[in-house]
């Protein structure tokens, strides 16, 4: 079967878009002056994307011309893309018609297919000892379309599977090729969890064979640089298999006369990175909130992403909120996961959508406004200053600067958005089914502790990413028991579960009907939640039915979207300055002035704004 390219492809971008053959066409580098962000085609770059679910080559029905089309329309300049070595299924994880699940017979992937039918979702086999050209065509098309459009790829080359399903429709399995690649020395499948490890040796050269074939494929493009592996973090995949890959792309590129850049992803939140693989340039994070892993990382001089977004609601405010405040950090990479992108809808414009995430024309257009309004720093030469921001009022708003002290600034400032600096306490009785030792687990980020019948059960009351407590209590079927739980939240994600297990009760959340109000009168707890971490301002009061929450994107509080005034104290030299106030949603400015300044603290009030507002401050030359 011949395999048509989207006609759009073959129109290119828009015209007047494609690059200038005098440009540098060097690949996308380190800025020689700033190595924590990028040069391309000769100018300083940020990286900044609102893109389809990865799918867009290996998705034969998707009409990526038209997708690239969109985003430089929006005025973005990052995609991420997945080499076609992974794939997902229909109705994985809930996401509503997205690239990379494709149809039954419409994937296409880096190996051929034999003659051999039997592949789990359509079509022959596959044979890993050929490769197919009708994909690698199709690959680099893309990447040709892009470089027109002025967008830079991150090719993904691996990623793990994260469930059975995953692993039974991947090309590795070995019920999926005609080669035995995937078989264990038992003559089984091998474990999802050792597919990138180090372990099998057949297995890994497909994997490094493959990353060479793709890597070079590639080498002409500029505009591009290759990720490792997407959430090496699941799945079993090992450090020592990740700097494996990392080594065949530099094999594959060592006589190449130029070099791509090396991205490893890191974390979902925060880490901080120890002795980095030498060839990895650049360190990308999913789910930022807040941008910890910038501060944490400042120190290795490298470019520092969040590169994909999520599962914090559907509002186009939480994402750009979150991209602006990323990029604010110092970050050199936002790449928001844009669900309004679906294989049916290239445009972007699908907005009935029940994806764990956002995404919308507007969304787009606001983060254009982030990369606009950063081009329009010498931000090459500037740096997270915190010490530039002496203080914002009101208190509960949050605000950062990126500065090159004594010439240009760059504030944000924006209303908090997930739950932050709040406490809660639920009391009531518990009615357990059995008698027998229970073990109750709470999963909480930040601090919690638990009180049954009076004796501790859980005692964490520290600061952390989302983990699990446990501990035990002997209870007695029918006997209601007193019950207290107290949680805090200071920043970052904001989840608490409770759950329950013992010899006959499977682990669950505790159901409603095993909780009575204080007096008997009701099912469910008392809840009172209270402003600050220590307990003490008392703010709302409820019955609650179970504990299940994640207040990650709007607080137990609810969104205030009254329009409100602030004030920042910043920290000056002496001189003269001309100050623009940016609304982020419409990029539009919202107040100017001049002033001048004998040095030392400065008083900055904002124009009215609800959700965000952002500082331009120069000083003219």
């Amino acid at each position: 079967m011949i395999r048509l390219l989207p006609l759009l492809a073959l129109l290119g971008c828009a015209a007047g878009t494609a690059p200038d053959p005098k440009e540098d066409r060097r690949p996308l580098s380190l800025h020689p002056d700033n190595p924590r962000v990028f040069l391309w085609r000769g100018r300083p770059t940020l990286l900044i994307g609102s893109g389809e679910h990865y799918g867009a080559v290996l998705n034969l029905d998707f009409d990526y011309a038209t997708y690239l089309r969109t985003l430089q329309a929006d005025g973005l300049n990052h995609t991420r893309l997945w080499a076609g070595t992974y794939r997902e299924v229909p109705g994985s994880f809930g996401i509503t018609d997205y690239t990379l699940a494709p149809g039954p017979g419409r994937y296409i992937a880096p190996w051929a297919r034999s003659d051999q039918p039997g592949y789990a979702h359509g079509g022959p086999k596959f044979d890993l000892a050929r490769w197919d050209p009708a994909f690698f065509e199709r690959l680099r098309d893309f990447l040709r379309t892009a470089s027109e459009c002025g967008v830079v790829v991150e090719v993904n080359l691996w990623c793990p599977n994260y469930d059975e399903a995953l692993w039974k429709a991947s090309p590795l399995h070995p019920d999926n090729n005609v080669n035995g690649v995937g078989l264990g020395p038992d003559g089984k499948p091998v474990p999802r969890d050792e597919v990138y490890t180090l372990k099998h040796p057949r297995l890994l050269e497909v994997q490094l064979e493959t990353t060479r074939k793709i890597v070079r494929e590639l080498a002409p493009f500029d505009n591009l640089y290759f990720e490792i592996c997407n959430e090496p973090y699941f799945g079993g995949v090992t450090l020592e298999w990740q700097h494996r890959i990392a080594d065949a792309i530099v094999e594959a590129e060592r006589d190449l006369p130029h070099k791509h850049l090396i991205s490893q992803n890191i974390a979902n939140g925060r880490a901080k990175v120890v002795n980095p693989h030498p060839a990895v340039s650049i360190l990308n994070f999913h789910y930022c909130v807040p941008p910890d892993a910038v501060a944490l990382n400042w120190a290795l001089g490298k470019p520092i992403g969040e590169n994909e977004t999520g599962f914090r609601g559907k509002d186009d405010v939480l994402y750009r909120t979150e991209g602006w405040d990323f990029i604010l950090a110092g970050g050199a990479l936002y790449s928001h996961l844009d669900y309004s992108f679906t294989t049916q809808n290239p445009q972007g414009t699908f907005l009935d959508y029940r994806s764990p995430g956002g995404g919308s024309p507007a969304l787009r257009r606001q983060l254009g406004i982030l990369k606009k309004f950063m081009e329009g720093f010498d931000f090459v030469r500037m740096a997270p200053a915190p010490e530039v921001l002496r203080r914002v009022s009101p208190q509960d708003l949050e605000a950062r600067v990126l500065a090159e002290p004594g010439r240009q600034y760059a504030a944000y400032v924006h209303v908090p958005l997930g739950g932050r600096n709040f406490s809660a306490r639920w009391s009531g009785l518990l009615e357990p089914r059995y008698s027998e030792t229970y073990t109750f687990t709470a999963t909480a980020d930040d601090g919690v502790r638990l009180w049954i019948d009076g004796r501790p059960v859980i005692d964490r009351w520290t600061d952390s990413p989302p983990r699990d407590d446990s501990g035990t209590i002997a209870l007695e079927a029918g006997k209601k028991v007193p019950f207290v739980l107290e949680y805090y939240q200071r920043a970052g994600g904001a989840v608490l579960r409770l759950a329950w297990s013992s010899p006959s009760q499977k682990k669950q959340i505790i159901p409603r009907d095993r909780f009575r109000l204080p007096d008997g009168s009701g099912p469910g707890l008392k809840a009172e939640y209270f402003e600050g971490t220590d307990l003490r301002q008392l703010r709302a009061t409820r019955t609650d039915a179970s504990l299940q929450f994640d207040w990650s994107n709007l607080g137990p509080f609810g969104r205030d979207l009254a329009e409100r005034r602030a004030e920042l104290v910043l920290d000056l030299p002496a001189g003269r300055y001309a100050a623009e106030w940016i609304n982020p949603r419409t990029g539009a400015c919202d107040g100017r002035e001049e002033f001048d300044h004998p040095g030392g603290e400065r008083r900055l009030a904002t124009p009215p704004f609800v959700e965000d507002l952002a500082l331009r401050l120069r000083r003219p030359l």
